[in-house]
């Protein structure tokens, strides 16, 4: 999110995989003590107290935080795109499948009676818009909506300031089938991620999308209707009052909602410091609110009684980056000698283990832990100092004077840059300068202010490191959206530089394979040869937690199944 994020994400199709500083976790000893103790066999994929809305109490308020209200209402644009934007999004937009626990989807039958992939040549997908679906001025969502979406994201009109034209620039037209609740969506070239742009925030009212003026301003300042004045939605959830200067947004059930009804009266956001979260939840200012990460929002939020810390495995992942157009890394023996030499159980557990959680090492760079094509493919960078050694001394790299290695008169050092007020950076640091040295690496730390970390120093303008520590976000969506950070070698968030010539074929093969288990195969042999490379070292996912109030069913942490903590709102609420 915006204190500790270059990008955000968690939209699949518009910031697919999100660019952050490592978690903000002091250097303290956990272990698996307290609430949120659990074993990494044990973390579900979706971590709330499900419950039937039969056994959902009718009325009540729901009192959430925010780390800021949105900037721009409408989720495609440049201005907005946060996490807290996504999450608000869908409460009042539409959204067509809905991502199941294991990362599936699945058409939602509240926006769709069916989507389906309905020609492969030329690649056509059907939606069939829910008859009943509305926008809450009384227009009924259909085709033209779609239309203002493709105008203002195919990239062919540069006065729409859009986040991502990804999966729109490759359709080639959106039409109407047999009515205008029938949607035809014909691709000029095949993507085999298209339903990650049918989930939350799909479709706008064509008002919105009518010109670049509209689509850039006229949700600046909250969600309206053709009216300017009136709030919209779509959703279940509709806007009652937005104080941009307090921060606030309350959300009502929406009037002309076709779905079952909402069994929430209230959700109340508060815009709220990460510091001082835990505290109001301890306080019960909030019902909920997410740890973060941080051992000092957990430990304060476990001081509420009337409370429970749950857990789901997460989608944000720490790792080594190490840059291959420059120094001693240039070399993909001596990439592989340096990842051997970390044990990155151990680094894993000193910044996890703190939030009552054993973590569980990651090893693939496209899927993650629990997620449907997750391999091990870490032999290339398993922990083995003695084959660390042995790779180097192949590699010509002979020991030293104080262990640290030489070739050619060139010590074996590495520069290791971090940013400042990043606690989670400093202890994976310090464990990694003795684990490399056993090896032969000398490892210079440089810690550098936080402002400059990604502006500065972690570009690919300026690659000025030689390794470096931050964390990716992965989606339900893995393959397209992780093909910028490892292909081509000149993307815009390839940082190490580094692409194996295979990858061109095959990233193409992949995303043009509308067989899903066939392009499972092709990802696996992609995560094989990036992993391979040894420039991105993956650690561990982080969890995703959540302080809830005793009571509080169908809200919570969830690894794939919601981004937003909710997969279906209007079942959100007390339990009887």
């Amino acid at each position: 999110m915006k204190s500790n994020s270059k990008k955000w994400a968690g939209l699949a199709g518009i910031a697919a995989v999100a660019l952050a500083l490592s978690a903000c976790a002091p250097a303290t000893n956990g272990g698996n003590e307290g609430d949120g103790g659990s074993s990494p066999e044990a973390l579900p994929g979706t971590g709330w107290v499900a419950a039937d809305r039969d056994a959902v109490k009718d009325g009540g308020t729901l009192n959430l935080p925010l780390d800021e209200t949105p900037a721009n209402w409408n989720l495609y644009n440049l201005d907005s795109g946060t996490v807290d934007d996504n999450t608000i999004a869908s409460l009042f937009t539409p959204g067509f499948v809905v991502v199941n626990e294991d990362g599936s989807w699945e058409a939602d039958p509240n926006f769709a009676t069916s989507v389906e992939l309905k020609s492969e040549d030329p690649q056509v997908v059907e939606v069939k818009i829910n008859p009943d679906a509305v926008w809450s001025d009384g227009t009924p969502i259909g085709v033209q909506d779609f239309q203002g979406q493709f105008n203002a994201l195919n990239g062919k009109n540069e006065a729409f300031a859009p986040t991502s034209t990804n999966v729109w620039s490759d359709i080639a037209s959106v039409e109407a089938g047999e009515n205008d609740q029938d949607v035809l969506i014909t691709f000029a070239n095949k993507n085999a991620d298209w339903p990650s742009i049918l989930g939350t925030g799909t479709i706008y009212p064509r008002w919105l999308t009518a010109t670049p003026e509209s689509f850039n301003t006229a949700w600046a300042n909250g969600p309206f209707a053709a009216d300017g004045s009136t709030y919209v939605s779509g959703g279940p959830f509709v806007v009652s009052k937005f104080d941009a200067t307090g921060k606030t947004i309350t959300f009502e059930p929406n009037p002309k909602w076709w779905g079952d009804k909402p069994k929430l009266d209230t959700i109340n956001y508060k815009a709220t410091d990460r510091s001082t979260v835990g505290q109001a939840f301890a306080n019960k200012e909030f019902d909920a609110v997410p740890i973060n990460s941080s051992v000092d929002t957990l430990e304060s939020a476990k001081a509420r009684s009337d409370s429970e810390i749950l857990n789901s495995k997460g989608v944000t992942y720490s790792h080594v980056t190490l840059n291959g157009t420059a120094g001693v890394f240039q070399d993909v023996e001596v990439r592989q000698a340096f990842a051997k030499s970390l044990d990155r159980q151990i680094m894993a557990q000193a910044v996890i283990e703190p939030l009552g959680v054993e973590p569980e090492v990651l090893n693939n760079l496209i899927f993650l832990n629990g997620q449907n094509g997750y391999e091990d493919d870490g032999a290339d960078i398993a922990f083995d100092v003695d084959a660390a050694k042995k790779q180097l001394e192949d590699a010509g790299w002979v020991e030293g004077d104080k262990g640290i290695r030489e070739k050619d008169g060139t010590k074996l050092t590495v520069r290791l840059v971090i940013p400042s007020e990043t606690p989670n950076s400093a202890i994976l640091s310090q464990q990694i300068q003795p684990m490399a040295a056993k090896a032969g690496f000398d490892v210079k730390i440089d810690t550098v202010p936080s402002a400059d970390f990604f502006t500065k120093y972690i570009t690919t303008e300026t690659r000025d490191f030689e390794a470096t520590i931050f964390a990716w976000q992965g989606t339900p969506y893995p393959i397209s959206s992780t093909e910028s950070i490892f292909n081509p070698a000149d993307s815009g968030q390839n940082f190490p530089g580094v692409a194996d010539e295979r990858l061109d074929d095959l990233w193409a093969k992949a995303n043009a394979e509308l067989d899903p288990e066939a392009r499972l195969e092709i990802a696996k042999e992609i995560d094989k040869i990036i992993m391979g490379e040894a420039v991105t070292i993956p650690l561990a996912a982080r969890p995703n937690q959540y302080a809830i109030a005793d009571g509080l069913v169908n809200y919570g942490p969830s690894q794939f199944e919601s981004v937003t903590g909710a997969k279906f709102w209007e079942n959100v609420g007390w339990a009887k």
